[in-house]
């Protein structure tokens, strides 16, 4: 009743129209909305990620942004069958679609054999604590070697491609580690006796 009383007797020009453009306002605002929120959002927009296994940084980096995608370094690892800096692995895989903009992770390859430092092992706790030790930090070892002349099972040394390494040394982690272990022949108790006996001869020189 009071919508009818509203309309009664406004007839003007002007009175319609005012409610024609309230009307296409309540229409358009949808619409317009929604076409603007499709275009922010690229709806329907597909892009075809490339591969870039095997290219260098740069190579990758220059694929991608011509095709409107951003190339982020997310990890490196060492393989050495790959060219330094190569490209091992991305994400998203290539052939997938995404939209532009989007970020493409890689992973590459070190541009040479990662260094690692070389922790005391020699005269400190048994073998087996060694080996632990060295292949926590990603060493691989090879067969260890006795040393004539060492108490058993002593660590005395560690050797990497035929000469031998010293504790706080930086060298390749990808090289094979030898640890030299004593044969064996005597015990822990005669070198300490030695040493005893020199020292003595030294102060009665003295």
């Amino acid at each position: 009743m009071a919508l009818k009383t509203y309309f009664t007797g406004k007839t003007g020009l002007k009175f319609w129209a005012n409610i024609i453009l309230m009307v296409l306002v309540i229409v358009a605002v949808p619409v317009v909305t929604f076409y603007l929120l499709d275009a922010f959002t690229r709806h329907g927009e597909k892009i075809e990620v490339p591969s870039v296994l095997g290219k260098s940084i740069s190579d990758a980096e220059g694929m991608l942004i011509e095709r409107d995608l951003v190339a982020v370094v997310a990890d490196s690892v060492y393989d050495k069958k790959a060219a330094p800096g190569a490209v091992l692995d991305q994400s998203p895989k290539p052939g997938y679609e995404v939209k532009s903009g989007r970020v493409i992770y890689l992973t590459v390859n070190f541009q040479g054999a990662p260094m690692t430092q070389l922790p005391d092992v020699v005269g400190h706790g048994s073998l087996r604590e060694a080996i632990s030790m060295l292949e926590s930090l990603g060493f691989r070892l090879t067969p260890h070697e006795q040393v004539m002349g060492r108490p058993r099972n002593l660590v005395v040394g560690v050797k990497q491609g035929g000469r031998e390494v010293h504790a706080g040394q930086m060298i390749p982690r990808d090289r094979e580690l030898t640890i030299l272990i004593g044969g064996g022949e005597i015990d822990s108790t005669m070198i300490e006796e030695e040493e005893d006996s020199v020292a003595n001869d030294f102060d009665i020189e003295l």
